[in-house]
């Protein structure tokens, strides 16, 4: 970059910074700057940091200039960085070649969670509708446009619909194998009937490669939230299937163990923390936690404070530091903020209505017929069905939603349209606690990074 030392930068407005750290290497102060546009990280000293915020960039070293803004961390005075992020990931929506499909085999489960809004009968997907779903994905295929074929296997309790798995599964295999597409499958479980045989079953016949289940603490507080709808307890189960999968070495699929988070088992977090790594399953799956929210119901109203959630988060990464998990301090770029804004993405229920969004179906709040469903097996009209939220990313740019220039608009990508659309802000807790995650990993990480002396 020859004219860096002559260009025009400017900050972006797209970096978190810390305030100042101590030095490791020297009695000097740093601040570490992230780059949300290419999580990007640079560690300022005093100087540095000074020329930046008052608009003497160009005083800088070049190379400096130039790291700086190979990372987006300073950027063309009048670029609009805005209209440059929504750019990109409208291209990235447009030429993203992974179909993805997901699948309700039942209505039904077994649970009857507090904060769930939706609505459980022992309806399964039926044959005729199964063969009208894979002539739906197989009319998308055939344009040509993907090399992959990505199925999720969601509730209601998808294991309440295995039957339906083992009919469509080899099928849908096959229609990728038609298309040359490669094929890979998820599920999202409560984990009650994932028994080692099934999970041996999910990996080796239905190529499940990642499975989600939710712990809401230990027994006491998941017990209490996550019970059947008969009342019995659920916990003890659950653990019992994990540590048995997680044991059994040719069981190789990825785990992710996610906690449901409200005023009502906030202080389970850290005994599951500690009762996993008891278990020794550090190691063999990935933990985290998400604050409970309105589901076409009042749930929110239990939702501990965004700021409040935002500090007991990075008290729960020190934990998990601490006792060897993972932590997924730095989210990273999301250029692709759900399957709602994707042009194919859809998710077919047991009943056969389309939606293109995971959130919706079988929630009664939303009427009947569903006032999100946006087409029904059987009934297509060869009409591009209307996606709700399509315009997602266009009242980002027009600055219809706060989401514009927020600094974590790349890593989150605006977060759910949906819950934008029913009022309630749908912000990242790492929008709260950022600066926070990144002193962490400073102090964690400093000897891998270049200081800027």
């Amino acid at each position: 970059m020859k004219d860096a030392a002559q260009h025009v930068w400017k900050l972006s407005d797209y970096i978190v910074y810390t305030n100042p750290l101590d030095g490791v290497a020297e009695a000097k102060k740093y601040r570490l700057l992230y780059g949300t546009r290419l999580n990007a990280f640079f560690i300022a000293n005093e100087a540095v940091w000074d020329a930046l915020i008052t608009d003497k960039i160009h005083i800088l070293p070049v190379e400096f200039i130039e790291q700086l803004s190979s990372k987006k961390i300073i950027v063309d005075r009048e670029e609009d960085e805005t209209g440059s992020i929504i750019k990109e990931n409208e291209t990235a929506i447009e030429h993203h070649q992974e179909l993805y499909e997901v699948i309700q085999p039942t209505a039904f489960c077994q649970m009857g969670c507090h904060y769930c809004g939706q609505q459980h009968t022992t309806k399964l997907l039926d044959e005729a509708d199964q063969l009208l779903l894979l002539e739906r994905i197989r009319t998308k295929l055939q344009k040509g446009n993907y090399s992959k074929l990505k199925v999720g296997w969601f509730g209601a309790e998808p294991l309440a619909g295995l039957a339906v798995i083992r009919t469509m599964s080899p099928r849908l295999q096959q229609l990728a194998k038609d298309y040359g597409c490669d094929f890979s499958a998820k599920m999202v479980t409560n984990g009650l009937a994932l028994t080692e045989k099934v999970a041996k079953e999910l990996e080796e016949v239905h190529k499940i490669s990642f499975v989600e289940i939710t712990l809401d603490g230990t027994s006491s507080f998941h017990d209490m939230r996550r019970a059947l709808k008969n009342g019995h307890a659920t916990f003890d189960q659950i653990f019992r299937n994990l540590v048995t999968i997680a044991a059994n070495k040719a069981i190789t699929f990825k785990i992710s163990i996610r906690c449901n988070v409200d005023q009502q088992n906030i202080e389970g977090v850290s005994p599951l923390l500690r009762l996993l790594a008891e278990a020794q399953l550090q190691t063999r799956i990935s933990f985290y936690t998400a604050s409970v929210y309105s589901w076409g119901n009042d749930a929110h109203l239990k939702a501990v404070q965004r700021e409040e959630f935002a500090e007991r988060e990075l008290v729960w990464f020190r934990e998990m530091m601490d006792l060897g998990f993972e932590t997924g301090l730095i989210p990273q770029r999301k250029p692709i903020v759900c399957m709602a804004v994707h042009k194919d993405a859809e998710l077919s229920d047991a009943y056969g209505n389309i939606f293109n969004c995971t959130e919706v179906s079988y929630v009664p709040a939303y009427g009947t017929p569903n006032i999100y469903q946006i087409d029904k097996l059987g009934e297509e009209d060869g009409k591009m069905p209307l996606r709700h939220f399509s315009t997602f990313n266009a009242q980002i740019q027009a600055a219809t939603l706060p989401c514009y220039q927020c600094a974590m608009l790349p890593v989150c990508g605006g977060s759910c349209p949906k819950q934008w659309a029913d009022g309630h802000a749908p912000c990242p807790t790492a929008k709260f606690n950022m600066k926070g995650r990144l002193e962490m990993l400073y102090y964690s990480t400093h000897q891998a990074l270049v200081h800027a002396k």
